[in-house]
This record gives C-alpha cells, sequence and structure tokens, in this order.
C-alpha cells in the first residue's frame, strides 16, 4: 500500500512572531492533522490545562511563541501514551542540557525515524539513545508511529469492504423497486390495451369490408 508519511514540521516551520489562543489552534491543527485522524487536534481547553499541570509555560499579555508551539507539538503527540506528569518530566528531563530549539530538534529527528521505521522506509539504523531519558522518547514514539500505521492499513482496507446500507437505504431500495415493478405492470396493461383497441380496429375495418 502506499502511505504518505507525514513529516515532522521544523522549529522554523512555527511562526516566530507572539500568537493568541484562535491563532495558536490554527497553527497546531495544521501541524497535527496528518498525525491524526481527529477532527479537532487541539482546543483552548487543552492548552489551558496544559498550563495548569506546568507543561507549558503559561502565555505572555495573552500571546504564544514558538517555543511554546512547538512544546505544544510535542505534548498532543506524546499524551496517547503518556500521563501529562510524564510528559512534564520527560521534556524537563531533556531540556536539562538543551535549549527548547535543541529539544524539539531531537524530537523531530526522532518522530521522522520513527515514522520511516513503521512504515519500512528507514534503511539504515539511527543512532543509539544517549541516555535513558532518549530511550524512553524513542519508544514512545515508536509506539506512536506504529499506531499511526496500523490505523492507516485499517483505512485503506476499509475503503474496499462491501458497505453495508442503512435501515433507511433498505427502505429506500425496496421502495425504488417496487415502483419500478408498477410501472413495468403499467406499461405492460397499456400495451394490452393498445393490442385490443389495434384488434377491434381490424375487426371493424373487415366487418366494414364486408358489407361493402
Amino acid at each position: 500500500m502506499a502511505s504518505t508519511v507525514p513529516h515532522c514540521p521544523a522549529w522554523q516551520d512555527f511562526p516566530d512572531i507572539e500568537l493568541y489562543m484562535d491563532q495558536v489552534i490554527s497553527v497546531l491543527d495544521r501541524a497535527l492533522s496528518p498525525y491524526s485522524q481527529e477532527e479537532k487536534c487541539i482546543t483552548s481547553t487543552m492548552i489551558n490545562n496544559y498550563v495548569k499541570s506546568k507543561i507549558l509555560l503559561p502565555p505572555q499579555n495573552k500571546r504564544y511563541h514558538r517555543a511554546q508551539l512547538a512544546r505544544l507539538f510535542m505534548i498532543c503527540l506524546l499524551k496517547r501514551f503518556m500521563q501529562l506528569s510524564e510528559i512534564g518530566r520527560l521534556l524537563e528531563n531533556l531540556a536539562a542540557r538543551r535549549s527548547e530549539e535543541e529539544v524539539y530538534s531531537l524530537f523531530s529527528s526522532e518522530l521522522d525515524f520513527a515514522m520511516d521505521a513503521a512504515y519500512g522506509r528507514r534503511e539504515e539504523d539511527a543512532p543509539a539513545p544517549a541516555g535513558k531519558t532518549e530511550e524512553a522518547l524513542r519508544s514512545a514514539l515508536l509506539a506512536f508511529a506504529a499506531m499511526h500505521r496500523a490505523r492507516s492499513d485499517y483505512l485503506a482496507a476499509e475503503q474496499s469492504w462491501p458497505r453495508v446500507l442503512t435501515e433507511d437505504e433498505v427502505k429506500a431500495q425496496e421502495k425504488k423497486a417496487k415502483e419500478k415493478e408498477k410501472a413495468k405492470e403499467k406499461k405492460a396493461r397499456e400495451k394490452e390495451k393498445e393490442k385490443e383497441k389495434e384488434k377491434e380496429k381490424k375487426a371493424k375495418e373487415k366487418k366494414k369490408e364486408k358489407k361493402s
């Protein structure tokens, strides 16, 4: 099956300007949509919850910067396999010796590696994780990528299944069949009437000929 493997957005792909909540949601929905089948990937309630959980820095003057968008992207993918408290510890440990940009760069490369591995498009193994924290990140993203591939395969297979009609559709089909049968019977009756008329006409003509 030919599948399009999503490519993780780079740090530079996130706007280098401060954004309000609705703008943040719009940017992240586009970034997350290739990785999710959900109609809404992120909401303001989710973002506020991450701030309350202290895994995301609060906005300044109701505006969010690039580092916060990158962290939100990471949280949204990791939360499928981890509790918020676990995500907080993981990101905190990763940031112990790295800047926010470096943390995201590591996350990005690990996500792309995991997706390529899940879809069989990785020819070479990635370097071994530098430590336990990096190993935990790789494990989580490999699990996420495997789930993404399984879901993608399922949806592709589902398209080839014969569709089960709903009760209303079955009734509509039965009604249509009955109407078609009635129309057929009506046409047959009309045709029979035309034949009878033709016979009567010929009989009258013959009778007329005899008289003459």
